[in-house]
């Protein structure tokens, strides 16, 4: 082999070996700048959805807060409700005592203007002030005959009245809705002879007949609903109430 040919191989072997490095060398760095571009793209997605997120997490916490404000007040407004709602009950019972108390005073001063005794009561009948005796007179179905308990209660009354000359009484009768059996005559018929007897007797032990004034009120005005046999004989009955009226309970000015 000449000597220009050995220097040529030579050269050709030194210029390869220093541009294969080269190569390689721009062939990785290309890979790695796509690896970073990818990467940077990546991470550009992923901040895109960080910033997304915490968008969201703003707007909730936004809302919740506003949903606690809105909470907040509802509960205060609640607890307001209810602080106005126990005072209007405590008025309520206030006032109900008070009712309570006149109703007692009243009953209080019918029994010592008239002079009533403890077995004779001022109760409140359908919202009227009624004297009850503490024997009721009462009455079999379709009769006005004063029985032994009645006559008793009756002498009671009599009692009282005669100890009070002043007292004036009216002597209501009542009926329940079983009609009477009769031609001509019905449960009007049947309240007024009721209260009738009662007066009679009352005249017959002593008692004025100035003191005294009858009514009948038929069934119009039961103590208790017309449903049962029970409730039917409560409702055949007579009643003394202080005449003038008293006036209804509920008129009693606050």
């Amino acid at each position: 082999m000449s000597m220009n040919l050995t220097l040529r191989l030579l050269v050709v072997v030194m210029v390869t070996a220093v541009a294969l490095p080269s190569c390689v060398s721009k062939k990785k760095f290309q890979q790695l700048e796509d690896e970073k571009t990818a990467m940077a793209n990546s991470l550009a997605e992923s901040q895109k959805k960080v910033n997304m997120l915490e968008e969201k997490v703003g707007t909730l916490e936004g809302d919740m807060a506003n949903q606690k404000t809105k909470f907040e007040g509802d509960i205060a407004g609640l607890r307001k409700d209810v602080d106005a709602a126990k005072m209007d009950a405590d008025k309520a019972k206030g006032a109900l005592a008070d009712k309570d108390a006149q109703i007692a005073k009243m009953k209080k001063d019918i029994k010592d203007a008239f002079g009533i005794g403890s077995d004779v009561a001022v109760t409140n009948q359908n919202g009227e002030l009624t004297v009850t005796l503490a024997e009721p007179v009462s009455y079999s179905s379709g009769s006005s005959r004063l029985n032994r308990q009645s006559r008793k209660a009756v002498e009671s009354l009599a009692a009282t009245l005669k100890n009070n000359p002043s007292m004036h009484l009216l002597i209501e009768g009542h009926a329940d809705t079983d009609k009477y059996p009769g031609n001509g005559y019905n449960n009007w018929d049947l309240s007024v002879d009721r209260a009738m007897n009662v007066v009679k007797r009352l005249i017959k032990l002593g008692v004025k007949p100035e003191q005294l004034t009858v009514a009948g009120r038929g069934d119009s005005t039961p103590a208790a609903p017309n449903d049962s046999k029970e409730n039917k004989a409560k409702n055949r009955r007579t009643e003394a109430k202080p005449s003038p009226k008293t006036g209804n309970i509920h008129q009693i000015s606050n």
